[in-house]
């Protein structure tokens, strides 16, 4: 990808090697290395880290592909999830009518006809909807180093979005099911309702290390999450659930939920191999996230104090600048966890 004159490359060297990335660029008139990394987005975002004259971008040359280059050099390091990094590359595909335009000369009929382009590849709300977020994120960048004076992206529209899926939690009766009938599927079913019980996303809960779970203490560890208020969190262990943990810690691999090899399920993984076939034993129709609808569905009827609620699933504290774990909070949310858990 073409950065801006005098900027600097990275390329990667033949040959295997812990750091194959080196950052170069021209000082004095001949070309001298500055560092070796062991990714491309390491080294990149060390080169926009040395580059911090603004006058080394131009308004009038800096084209909408080197925006991108600087800003995904600067904000790929701080994303949790390669899911995320694999959105904004195809969000930036998606915009390859204006890869050589140079930012300053983009206007609002252009970053339509973008749009337009997604409608006409047969992309709906979701896919408009990331590719909106990254040019409000390059704009941001771009205002941010005096490339623009105005940010067009604010005023896009995009198509409106669609109810396809109702989120429903499992009811009463069909819970009732899933622990009448663990014995028709042990391992799927109890994974299924440890799922529930936990409140996680399926990320989460596929993330989750046996390192991280404290048996003796009935909780585990949050240390992979989409949010910041999600990682870091406790996650209390229904004493109901307790040999159920019990047992996934003898289970092969470093994680409470592994396929037959010890790997860890993907998302795709998770849903073909345990939770669809427990769904569709009963005649179910929900998918895993509706788990974590479930649980915040029975804290709520269970009146249960909403910074709990809040703690257990993750939500953002208003008001509370840093997350402390106390020995009574713990004991809150066991109280919590257990009362909903009978």
């Amino acid at each position: 990808m073409k950065l801006p004159n005098g900027f600097g490359t990275v390329y990667r060297l033949q040959g295997s090697r812990r750091r194959p990335y080196v950052v170069k660029k021209t000082i004095q008139g001949r070309q001298k290395p500055l560092g070796y990394f062991a990714t491309f987005d390491e080294a990149m975002a060390f080169l926009v880290d040395y580059n911090r004259d603004p006058a080394l971008l131009s308004p009038s040359k800096t084209t909408f592909s080197e925006v991108y280059a600087l800003w995904k050099a600067k904000h790929f390091p701080e994303l949790r999830s390669e899911s995320a990094r694999v959105s904004y590359r195809n969000s930036y595909r998606h915009c390859s009518r204006l890869h050589k335009v140079k930012f300053v000369d983009i206007r609002l009929p252009h970053l339509d006809q973008v749009i337009d382009d997604v409608r006409a590849a047969g992309c709906g709300y979701p896919t408009q909807k990331k590719v909106r977020c990254l040019l409000e994120q390059l704009y941001k960048y771009a205002a941010k180093y005096d490339l623009i004076t105005r940010d067009y992206a604010r005023y896009l529209d995009i198509d409106k979005p669609k109810k396809l899926h109702i989120k429903k939690p499992f009811t009463v009766r069909q819970r009732n099911k899933l622990w009448r009938g663990i014995d028709d599927m042990p391992y799927e079913i109890k994974h299924v309702l440890m799922l529930l019980y936990s409140g996680c996303r399926v990320g989460e809960y596929r993330h989750i290390k046996k390192t991280d779970v404290k048996i003796r203490r009935r909780f585990f560890i949050v240390r992979h999450s989409k949010t910041d208020a999600g990682a870091g969190r406790f996650i209390p262990i229904p004493k109901k659930l307790l040999p159920w943990y019990e047992e996934a810690m003898q289970s092969p691999g470093e994680y409470i939920c592994c396929k037959s090899d010890g790997s860890r399920h993907s998302y795709e993984s998770f849903r073909r191999q345990i939770f669809n076939p427990v769904m569709d034993h009963f005649r179910m129709k929900h998918t895993p996230h509706e788990c974590r609808h479930t649980l915040a569905s029975l804290l709520d009827s269970a009146d249960i104090n909403r910074t709990v609620t809040k703690l257990i699933l993750g939500h953002s504290l208003e008001g509370i600048t840093e997350r402390v774990y106390t020995h009574k909070s713990v004991r809150e949310l066991l109280k919590a966890i257990d009362r909903v858990c009978t």
